[in-house]
């Protein structure tokens, strides 16, 4: 991967939609009412980019936190 591509982090939860245009515009809705969602609020945390030369939407999953609920953390 380039170093000069970056990535959006996006925090979602349980039950969370997200919405991936084909111009790379993001929504999320999470399902519990927030201000901001926090990353240690979330569930997993993915990064998201948009290379609009190959029309490829890319996503990498950055920390699964289902472990949280188990006390495994």
């Amino acid at each position: 991967m380039s170093p000069h591509q970056t990535f959006t982090r996006i925090p979602l939860q349980v039950g969370s939609e997200l919405r991936i245009r084909n111009n790379g515009d993001i929504s999320v809705s999470n399902p519990t009412v927030e201000a901001a969602p926090a990353l240690d609020a979330a569930d997993a945390v993915v990064d998201y980019r948009f290379d609009s030369q190959t029309g490829e939407h890319v996503l990498r999953l950055v920390e699964p936190l289902a472990s949280r609920r188990t006390g495994n953390r």
